[in-house]
């Protein structure tokens, strides 16, 4: 995502409800969304469930997970959520007034809070000329540059990979370089 030009929202949405879907109906109506926003190479679905089974195995677990979405197992030096780099997060959504609704029970640093934390931020800097927004914007969106590309990566190599889980994955990468 450019440091200076406003993120595309729709599709930031789109990717932020993907990465966060809990179930079947969920991942459906985000698909549905992003392929409305990313319309080239959309893949064809014929079994959700498949599709619902290979996030899980990649995102959510109860096994260990593939491609953790957590910014912390990519930048801290060792591989766990919850740490340095998490609470360094939530001190950069509590300077715009944005507290996670899981706060202290699910990692703030998953991408789909951070895609969300993008949004507002987009939204206020949109609204305001103050420096402190926008170098707070850049700063965000640096963070998320440091990390995301390898969680693409992550998500690109694991074994459980679906078709529409590299799609979104796609999305994701090409939404970082707008």
């Amino acid at each position: 995502m450019s440091q200076t030009q406003p993120v595309e929202m729709e599709s930031v949405a789109a990717l932020r409800d993907f990465f966060m879907a809990r179930n079947r109906p969920e991942l459906e109506r985000a698909y549905s969304e992003l392929a409305k926003n990313f319309p080239e190479d959309v893949p064809e679905v014929t079994d959700w469930e498949e599709v619902e089974f290979a996030f899980n195995r990649l995102f959510v677990g109860p096994a260990a997970l593939e491609a953790p979405p957590f910014a912390s197992v990519y930048l801290d030096t060792e591989p766990l959520v919850m740490t340095k780099t998490t609470l360094e997060v939530r001190e950069m959504y509590a300077s715009i007034g944005l507290e996670s609704p899981w706060k202290n029970r699910f990692p703030d640093d998953h991408i789909s809070l951070e895609l969300d934390a993008t949004l507002a931020m987009n939204h206020i800097a949109l609204q305001t000329d103050l420096a402190e927004v926008h170098d707070l914007r850049s700063r965000f969106l640096e963070h998320m540059d440091r990390w995301v590309s390898r969680f693409v990566d992550r998500t690109n190599k694991a074994p459980s990979l679906h078709p529409v889980i590299g799609y979104a994955a796609r999305c994701l990468a090409e939404c970082l370089k707008r």
